[in-house]
């Protein structure tokens, strides 16, 4: 039994939007989500790379690596921000 549907262009429209809009999220990372290197952490906290480095550097933010990439999950960071580890000693 084959079924057949007019949906008509503005639907398809609509699906395709919807689609693209999912497909970015998941290449964003969800909200626990891996930033990878030291640009996207900074761009993250909102802060200079050279800050990034200097943080990692002092051992003062939650990175790990992954070879020579800084990696960082996106909730430590969060919670590092609300507990003042954004702030200069």
């Amino acid at each position: 039994m084959d079924f057949a549907f007019d949906i008509g262009d503005e639907l398809v429209d609509r699906i395709a939007k919807r689609a693209a809009e999912l497909l970015e999220s998941k290449a964003e990372g969800s909200a626990d989500g891996w930033l990878r290197g030291a640009n996207r952490i900074a761009e993250y906290i909102d802060a200079p790379r050279s800050r990034v480095y200097g943080l990692v550097s002092a051992r003062r933010i939650p990175v790990h690596h992954d070879g020579s990439a800084l990696i960082a999950r996106r909730s430590e960071l969060d919670a590092w921000l609300l507990n003042g580890g954004g702030r200069r000693p």
